[in-house]
């Protein structure tokens, strides 16, 4: 067999009043398959106080073509230790369908004819796969096409849902960035979120490495100032 294996945690450290505290943290695999696909795994945690007033476990399960295309995706959400929702994804080149059930709205069918372009299920280790999109060659803040997520909850706290976004990405650069699992030389985006969201998100800034997209850090500013940095990472 040829595939590879990676695995990691990724830790989330708020620091308001310089003092830094963890408030949430990230355990993910990935698995590069032999066809060119790639499927993420993670298992996310967050506490209720930073970013807001509830806590969040949510399991998530996406996989990619060899461009990076969503495939399919799974995602589970539990607020403040009560079942939230849960959906099943799919996408083509014509098309994005999701199947969903949680308590509040019961079962939903949805179809867009879209091909997506990417697609946020907000695990971190997600949200660097819109980089992906990023035309090295073109202008230097590019508008985001076709690209959803599963809610625009600032912490995903939401029913998973087939939902629009729009945002600027902007590369600056590649840089060597230290964390607590290692040295990296990963390429810097920069988020330009344009109001599309419910409220106001502060300046993001991801660090991925260029050849797979793999998680490194996230900066946020505003009123989270938080980093979100692999802390462990293992192969095979």
């Amino acid at each position: 067999m040829e595939h590879k294996n990676f695995r990691g945690k990724i830790s989330y450290i708020s620091d308001p009043d310089g003092a830094r505290k963890e408030f949430g943290r990230e355990w993910w695999s990935t698995t590069l398959h032999e066809d060119g696909q790639t499927t993420l795994r993670a298992y996310c945690e967050i506490e209720a106080g930073v970013v807001e007033d509830r806590s969040v476990i949510r399991d998530t399960t996406i996989s990619l073509d060899s461009d990076y295309y969503p495939l399919d995706c799974y995602t589970r959400v539990q607020r403040s230790g009560s079942y939230l929702g849960s959906g099943w994804f799919r996408f083509n080149d014509r098309r994005a369908e999701a199947q969903v059930y949680a308590p509040e709205i019961g079962r939903v069918s949805q179809s867009w004819p879209v091909k997506v372009a990417s697609f946020g299920a907000h695990n971190v280790t997600c949200d660097v796969l819109h980089c992906a999109r990023y035309n090295h060659g073109g202008e230097e803040v590019q508008k985001s096409k076709n690209t959803f997520v599963t809610n625009l909850e600032h912490d995903g706290c939401g029913i998973p849902l087939i939902t629009p976004m729009t945002f600027g990405l902007e590369f600056k650069g590649r840089e060597k960035v230290v964390v607590p699992a290692g040295s990296f030389d990963a390429d810097h985006y920069e988020f330009h979120l344009d109001g599309s969201l419910p409220k106001e998100h502060p300046t993001e800034h991801v660090w991925c490495l260029p050849e797979n997209f793999m998680f490194i850090k996230i900066a946020v500013g505003g009123y989270m100032n938080a980093t979100f940095e692999l802390v462990e990472l293992e192969e095979g």
